[in-house]
């Protein structure tokens, strides 16, 4: 698998099974983009500290899945950071509705409980901020909104993405760029 594949939810998905991982792509990407949104540095590693606490029961992950989730928050750094092509992992638009809301869901609390790891001065956030959170936890919740695959559903679909995606970059240009984690002093 090349390293451009990994970032395609399938086969993210296909990696994460390979690894008897129970978690989806979605809240993979959910966590990385809420620690990162909520201020963990790009050369930060406690972030790998943050992400085995929340989707691995604290344990490492494998050498080819750490590869693969490495790189994808390094390039989510650098999306959000240039305010660029920065988009949810989430199944393609042809996979069912029912199944792209689930992955929504899940990406949605995931994200909260990445941001909510690092940030817990949610407080001093801008009223924005604060209201566009409680809207990603509204998301959380929104399944019983979609009763049918029509057209109506499938705008609704898109415009709860797209505000996730304004919520994420928005609690990034709050919280985001975190500080680099300090230099250790070379010991002589």
């Amino acid at each position: 698998m090349n390293d451009n594949a990994r970032l395609n939810y399938d086969a993210f998905t296909a990696l994460l099974e390979h690894h008897n991982m129970v978690v989806t792509a979605a809240e993979v990407h959910g966590v990385i983009c809420g620690l990162i949104c909520g201020g963990m540095a790009k050369d930060d590693v406690r972030w790998q500290e943050h992400f085995n606490a929340l989707l691995n029961d604290d344990f490492g992950l494998p050498a080819e899945l750490k590869k693969a989730v490495n790189l994808l928050f390094s390039r989510v750094y650098d999306e959000l950071v240039s305010q660029s092509r920065f988009e949810l992992l989430m199944p393609e638009d042809d996979e069912p509705l029912d199944e792209r809301l689930d992955a929504m869901m899940e990406w949605a609390g995931a994200f909260l409980a990445g941001f909510g790891v690092v940030q817990v001065e949610l407080n001093k956030a801008s009223p924005e901020l604060q209201e566009m959170i409680q809207d990603i936890s509204s998301i959380t919740q929104v399944a019983s909104d979609f009763d049918q695959e029509d057209e109506e559903s499938e705008t609704a679909f898109v415009v709860l993405y797209e505000h996730l995606k304004l919520g994420a970059t928005l609690a990034f240009e709050e919280f985001g760029k975190g500080q680099p984690s300090p230099k250790r002093p070379t010991l002589h």
